[in-house]
């Protein structure tokens, strides 16, 4: 387990900050459709701070294996110090190129991670490899930004703060948004019953300054927001809560529409 002074503060604030009220909504649905039997194996593929290990280990008997597996080193640091179990591995991996052997897995989840890969055939093609026959995939992706404001208004900001490149790189989060190239993107790397549903919910956070904050605060300190200065960082915070206002009451609450797609897919 890492000690507290190794873990990254910006990975801190993205599994304490952004983690509870915008994405833990949506772990469980995603372990639903991968279905993993007490005895699986299962690989969570972009684990990031490892929020769907944690649903996951509570689904596994005392044979089930959970491998959480990331690019990130600092984001895979942050995971191990939250789950303490031996059913548990961490891996520092590109999706091209899993550290397991061919038919070796039982499930594999990727949840918001699939738009980020820079080649998502071939991370798809290495997870049918080590995809037992019979294997089930579940991917989740952000729909698009219309019909999820929190990141439109990310975008929106950084781009009228930073640049179009700054605001491009923010929009990425949801460049998987249309559900019908996901659902062609899983058909032609060789799944069957490839079923994709929207999800759509509500998002909210008590004060929206709070909440604007520390997605602030959960960017790497290398991208164009993580290093804005004190100033700059305030004037952000407030344009991106102006363009949140429709979804802000007077209190400062946030009530903010998000959209999810859901994917799955079966190994043949």
């Amino acid at each position: 387990m890492p000690d507290a002074q190794s873990l990254d503060a910006s990975v801190v604030a993205y599994d304490r900050e952004l983690v509870p009220w915008l994405f833990e909504q949506w772990a469980e649905p995603i372990v639903d459709r991968i279905a993993p039997e007490p005895s699986s194996h299962v690989v969570d593929l972009a684990c990031g701070s490892g929020l769907i290990v944690r649903h996951l280990v509570g689904r596994l008997g005392a044979s089930g294996r959970v491998h959480g597996v990331d690019a990130d080193e600092a984001m895979l640091t942050y995971a191990a110090s939250t789950v303490d179990d031996g059913r548990v591995s961490w891996h520092e991996s590109d999706a091209t190129r899993l550290p397991f052997s061919t038919s070796s897995v039982d499930r594999v989840s990727c949840h918001q991670g699939l738009q980020f890969f820079p080649d998502r055939r071939a991370a798809l093609a290495e997870t049918r490899r080590v995809l037992a026959p019979g294997g089930r995939l579940a991917v989740a992706t952000w729909g698009s930004l219309e019909a999820n404001p929190w990141p439109a208004a990310l975008a929106q900001a950084a781009t009228r703060q930073l640049g179009d490149e700054t605001g491009a790189g923010m929009a990425v989060v949801c460049d998987l948004g249309d559900p019908v190239e996901l659902e062609g993107l899983l058909a032609d790397a060789g799944f069957e019953e490839v079923i994709v549903d929207v999800q759509a919910g509500t998002v909210t956070h008590p004060d929206v300054k709070v909440a604007v904050s520390g997605q602030l605060a959960a960017l790497p300190s290398g991208s164009g927001i993580g290093q804005l200065e004190r100033e700059q960082r305030t004037e952000l915070v407030e344009l991106m809560c102006a363009l949140l206002a429709d979804h802000t009451d007077a209190t400062g609450r946030l009530r903010v529409p998000s959209t999810s797609n859901l994917a799955s897919g079966i190994n043949p």
